[in-house]
Order: structure tokens, then sequence, then C-alpha cells
């Protein structure tokens, strides 16, 4: 399992593996350093074989970084130590320092006008360099010096390697635009929030993680962490060799307002390639003819207006309602006084799991009365983030700072279950989170969306948990559109290419650990 953590959540790990598990934080120290001396030597060979240069400072982030570097020296590796900020040691990094220098290992330091960076560029035979220099704790901006010594970092050949977060990183919320750019985040225990947000998916590079001595079952002793979403934590709805369509859901796509029932014609297509057993297009009943033009595998149901109104007519409706296993409701709904009565039925009625996605989430944006509805178990929001903005009335710029903060305050207002889609997608119901990062920006395409929705109402329709839904829908059609952009020199790719090649990544094996 791929747990991700909150900083708080780290600290309360290492608070309880400290004082009632009894593991000294030295001994803590001790893993990490050597943990990642040993994934570095057995990693990378050959980039160990020349000089290797560690950047400290004096929190306990650079004592990992004394005892990383104390068994590299052990192992037969030249290592030098750059001290590039100043304060006072705690006392575990002090005591490893001091058994660096006992070593006789090579230390420097830069001037106080640091002005004398030629050390990374005059060293002959540089062929690492490791950040240890700050850890989880840093906050705020990295003062204009560490800039200057991370831009000529970032300006040599050598691998990059930071140790637990990249030294100038948000650990919470990924900003950083400043921060030590590594080729490898070698991070303890588990992966960290702001590793999948803003700057930071840019700045860790490949991410492994070390082990440390912290009890497996703490993971999840003290709070529920967030579960990121790869091989290996990924399923699809079960399947049976015995089945009929009856056992793989009804599937209701509501939406297609008056001649543009495109984007609720993507969504049935999609929950019907995810494997739903029927599928039924709702829509206005003047869009029949484009049903009776193009044929397909799903069935359309018109709904007209009663009589000199624009409210929709919905006493045949009500009855096949009742056999819905799973419903979707948005895509090209529109938001008229037809769109909004429907929406406000389903919300009020529906006992299944309900997927509520475009113009139904701008609906509900201009109807705060609506909310009320967001509270029960089975209703699922999914915005991106312009349309999550128009629901908070948040400013963009504010929100991208800090998106876990956001999604967790409008959680807290509303009881809703939402996930937010970005090129990092989450999904929370204040309880438990799950992360995605899957994708490419070939999905920055109209109508994908309104596919992403329907993959979820089909695995809903399957009998797939809610949350489990949303994230899987979302991991797999990622997968399939990084596949895509293989076969292309560009990732121009449309919604219509993501239903035909759903799964491909299955077929051709290329589901991949977030590791390397």
């Amino acid at each position: 399992m791929a747990y991700v953590f909150t900083l708080s959540q780290m600290k309360t790990l290492d608070d309880n593996t400290i004082n009632c598990f009894g593991i000294p934080a030295s001994i803590l120290m001790e893993n990490a350093g050597r943990g990642c001396a040993d994934f570095l030597i057995n990693n990378y060979p050959e980039e160990s074989k020349g000089v290797i240069i560690i950047l400290h400072g004096y929190g306990n982030n650079s004592g990992d970084g004394f005892v990383l570097a104390r068994w590299l020296q052990n192992y037969g590796k030249q290592v030098i130590l750059l001290q590039v900020q100043k304060g006072e040691m705690t006392e575990e990094t002090r005591h490893n320092f001091k058994l660096c220098k006992a070593l006789k290992m090579p230390t420097f330091e830069l001037n106080k006008e640091y002005d004398n960076l030629d050390i990374l560029e005059n060293v002959p035979g540089v062929t690492m360099i490791i950040d240890a220099v700050f850890g989880t704790g840093f906050k705020g901006k990295l003062p204009s010096s560490l800039k200057k010594i991370f831009q000529s970092v970032d300006d040599t050949s050598a691998l990059k390697v930071a140790i637990d977060i990249p030294s100038g990183l948000n650990g919470a919320t990924g900003e950083g635009e400043d921060a030590f750019r590594a080729d490898v985040t070698l991070t303890l225990h588990s992966y960290k929030m702001g590793f999948f947000l803003r700057e930071g998916k840019i700045k860790c590079g490949k991410v492994y993680t070390i082990p440390i001595g912290i009890p497996e079952h703490y993971n999840d002793a003290f709070f529920t962490p967030a579960i990121f979403i790869d091989n290996k934590t990924f399923r699809l709805p079960e399947r049976y060799y015995y089945a009929n369509k009856s056992n793989y859901g009804r599937v209701f796509i509501i939406g297609g307002s008056y001649g543009l029932l495109g984007a609720a014609a993507l969504a049935t297509r999609a929950a019907l390639r995810a494997g739903a057993g029927l599928v039924y297009l709702i829509s206005r009943e003047e869009n029949k003819y484009f049903y009776n033009a193009n044929p397909a595998e799903f069935l359309f149901i018109g709904i007209p207006r009663i009589e000199g109104t624009l409210t929709p007519d919905l006493k045949l409706f009500t009855t096949l309602f009742k056999t819905a296993d799973s419903v979707v409701i948005g895509p090209g709904l529109g938001s008229d006084n037809y769109g909004t009565y429907m929406l406000e039925y389903i919300l009020r009625t529906s006992t299944v799991p309900t997927v509520v996605d475009a113009d139904a989430l701008r609906i509900i944006a201009k109807d705060p009365s609506l909310q009320q509805y967001l509270k029960k178990p089975n209703i699922l929001l999914t915005p991106h983030l312009g349309e999550f903005c128009t629901l908070t009335d948040m400013d963009m710029d504010k929100l991208v700072k800090d998106i876990p903060t956001a999604l967790e305050n409008y959680i807290k207002k509303t009881g809703a279950k939402v996930l937010l889609k970005s090129d990092t997608t989450i999904f929370s119901d204040g309880k438990r989170m799950f992360i995605n990062i899957s994708g490419n920006d070939g999905l920055a395409t109209g109508g994908s969306g309104d596919v992403l929705a329907g993959i979820i109402g089909s695995f809903c329709g399957q009998k797939m948990e809610l949350g489990e839904a949303a994230i899987n829908a979302s991991f797999i059609m990622g997968k399939t559109a990084e596949e895509l952009a293989k076969q292309r020199y560009f990732p121009s790719i449309l919604p219509t290419d993501i239903i035909e090649n759903l799964f491909m990544p299955l077929k051709n094996e290329s589901l991949s650990s977030p590791e390397g």
C-alpha cells in the first residue's frame, strides 16, 4: 500500500515511534542515512563512483545526511560535506557531524557572501550532489543565498538527490518555485502530500521510499492516511464468466440540452466501454432525432416538458428511475429551469451512487439550497479546478496555493464527497483520501470530463464503492492517455480515443509503480 501523509501526520508517526514504541530518534536517523546509502550504492552504482558532495545545514535532515555520508565513506566512496546554512544543530545532528569529522571527512563552508560557489565547479570528478539542507519542517521562502546555490547545482551534470524532500519545497502544498531540483528523491517512510501538488511534481524527480523502522501498523493506527493509486492498489470491478447484463448494472446518464447531446453521448459510450450492462441516456425529448440518426448500443429515453412550461414531465420516468443502479447527471444538461428541476429531483430522490458533473455543478453553485443534498452518502461531485472555484466562490490563485486545505474546508461545510480533477486528481469524503497522478495534457480536451463521469458511473453500476470507483476510473483513464501519447508525436488525444482504447494499459502491461 502506497500511503501519503500530511506533515502533521508524519510528525505524529515520528513522535509515537519515539515515545510510545521506544525507538530513539538517533536510531531513526541512523536507519534513514544507512537506508539512503544502501539505495544509492545499489541503484546508482556509476553515479556513486565519483566524488559525492552533500549539502547540509543544521537540522535533522542534515543529520540524516551526515549518517549517509558516513556510510558512503564506509563503502569506499569519496564524500565532501558542504555547509550552506548555519544554525544550532540538534543533539543527534551534532553527534553525527562529529563522527564525520572524526573520520577526517573533507568539510567546507561557504563564506558569508556565498561567492565561493566555484567549489561546485572546480572539484574534479563530482558525479552526485545530495541535498540534506531542509526537511519537511521548511516553510516560507528560500533565502536568496540558497536560491543561488541551488541554481549552481542545477547547472552541473551531476546526479541530484534529495533526502526526504527537496529543500525549499513545502511538503503540504507543493509550493517551491526555487526549491532544490532533484533527479531522485529518497523520501523517508512514506510519500508527502506536497510531492503531488504544484512544483512538487517537478522538483522531486523520481521518488523512492526508504524504510526507517517506523512500525508498519502505525501507518493507520492514529489516523487515516491518503492512499496513492498505482498498479498495486488499482483495481477493476469484478467480472464473472456466468454473468449477464443485469449483473453489471443499469447506468442512467442524464444530460443533453437541446441540440447539445454530444457530452451526454460521450459519457454514455464511456459507461458502456467500462463494462456497464445497460446504459440509458436520459435527455430532452427533442433530442431523439440525434439518437435516431446515430443508433447505438445505449437506450434513449426522452423526457417531455409539461405542456406550456419549461418543466420536465417525470410521470413516466419515476417508475423507470427505480431500476437504476447508478446515475450520472450533468454532461450538457443545461442550466435552465429544465436542467435545474431535473437535478433537484435526482439529488432529492436518488438512493444509488450518483455522479454530479459539468452543468449540474454550475446549477448547484447558482442555487445554494441544493447543497442540502450533498451530504447524502450516495452523491459524488466531480469538479475540475475552475468548477471548484465556482462552487466555493474562491479565487483560483488562492486555491492552487493550498488545494488540500480548500478541499477539506468545502467538505466540512457541505458534507460532500468530491473528486477534484487536475493534473493531480484527489478524492476525499472528509474521512479518507485517494490520490492519482496518471495522465497527461492530452486530457486537456473538451469531453474528457464527460468520459470520466461515464466510467465512474459504470464502475458504480458494477457494484464498486463510490470513492474507489472515482479514483480507479481516474487512474485507468490517465494511464490510457499515457499509452496513447506514446503512439503520437504530440499527445493530441480525443475523448473517443480514450473510450475506444480504455484498458489498453492492462493489455500492454504498462501499469507502473509511482516509484521511478
